[in-house]
């Protein structure tokens, strides 16, 4: 089941040891079981004990021995590897199992390994099959979706049926993306749910902090952008792929998002 957090082959991948990769982190034992936690069943919250509230962020979580960690590693943040691009050599890679967008550049024959945000993704695993399935639709490289508008989105509101009625919900931009067989699809902020970033509370579209969506725009997206959002389900195409292995390797201070798990109260550990 280690292979469901992604860990176990990432670290492979990237030629160091499990140890090094949870340096600084709690002891933890082998994994036994990944979840999904609905917000009304979470007491405590993955971030500074304040409660979560109904409506926010319906989280992934981990069970090792007795204790349950969070798999959407609330430390991560947005950075940046590379100051200088050529917006028309960027594409994005969204990666399901690291709760993470990442921003590449081709160069020649290199691909470089520049900015990583966090994102929220759909409240049900999987790839998207119908309207209403709650699922974030997935491709591969060979067939990528592309990024077809840029919308100014600051006025955008939607009801989330939880009882906050319709409220500012996509930052100040979505990026319209061409997914076949499905529409509506973006990525965008997330006005009035930043706390569900990252994790899993989206009805399909992909959602950065609100302040990362302007980076974002600003800095690297376009009309015609090829985005890539892998799968979470164990395959060929829920990565790393090769030419990221090699990316991540050669940026400097790359981590993958393993570190900050909280243990949710009530939970306890025995030896």
């Amino acid at each position: 089941m280690l292979a469901a957090v992604g860990l176990q082959a990432q670290t492979r991948s990237l030629g160091i040891s499990k140890e090094e990769a949870l340096a600084n982190t709690p002891v933890m034992p082998p994994v036994e079981e990944v979840f999904d936690v609905l917000p009304e069943e979470v007491t405590d919250s993955q971030k500074s004990g304040e409660p979560v509230q109904p409506g926010t962020a319906t989280m992934r979580r981990v069970r090792m021995g007795k204790k349950v960690f969070d798999v959407a590693d609330q430390t991560d943040n947005r950075r940046v590897y590379r100051e200088q691009v050529k917006r028309e050599n960027c594409f994005i890679v969204i990666s399901k199992q690291e709760f993470r967008l990442y921003v590449y550049e081709q160069v020649g024959k290199d691909t470089l390994l520049v900015a990583h945000y966090p994102v929220c993704l759909s409240k049900v695993k999987g790839n998207k099959q119908r309207v209403g399935d709650m699922k974030t639709p997935e491709c591969t490289p060979k067939n990528p979706f592309r990024i077809s508008q840029i919308q100014p989105a600051s006025s955008w509101k939607h009801d989330f049926k939880d009882g906050r009625g319709n409220i500012p919900s996509y930052g100040a931009w979505f990026l319209r993306l061409v997914t076949p067989g499905h529409s509506g699809i973006g990525i965008h902020g997330s006005t009035s749910n930043e706390s569900s970033v990252p994790g899993r509370d989206s009805e399909g579209c992909i959602r950065l902090r609100d302040d990362d969506i302007k980076h974002l725009k600003e800095n690297y997206a376009r009309v015609g952008t090829p985005v890539i959002i892998k799968s979470d389900a164990k395959g060929p195409n829920c990565g790393p792929y090769a030419f990221e292995e090699k990316a991540w390797k050669a940026a400097k201070d790359f981590q993958l998002p393993t570190r900050g798990y909280t243990l949710l109260k009530g939970a306890t550990f025995e030896k």
